[in-house]
């Protein structure tokens, strides 16, 4: 049997029982472990998920990923108009090679 570190007494109000508690030092060793455990934990739990965001600032990033979205899909336009003026580009090239010819 274990020896006894401490003992609880919990008296209710009104309630003719007593709950009565006996703990050894290695269920207080234990209780202390599963406690800084849990604190441990939370404080994880706290720097790993982000903090929630306000309307205004959720507003705010909505605009700036529409004004982005814009951005590359101008950009993506852009690329197709360069690429067709590349083609004409090469293709008036090869004729003016054609024309100079070996």
């Amino acid at each position: 049997m274990n020896e006894r570190f401490c003992s609880l007494i919990v008296f209710g109000p009104g309630a003719p029982r007593t709950f009565k508690l006996n703990l050894s030092r290695r269920h207080v060793t234990t209780l202390g472990l599963v406690l800084l455990l849990l604190l441990l934990t939370a404080v994880v739990m706290g720097y790993t998920f982000p903090a929630p965001i306000n309307d205004s600032h959720r507003a705010e990033l909505e605009a700036e990923n529409q004004a982005l979205r814009i951005e590359a899909s101008n950009a993506a336009l852009g690329i197709q108009k360069l690429d067709a003026k590349l083609a004409e580009l090469e293709e008036k090239s090869k004729q003016i090679h054609e024309l100079v010819g070996p």
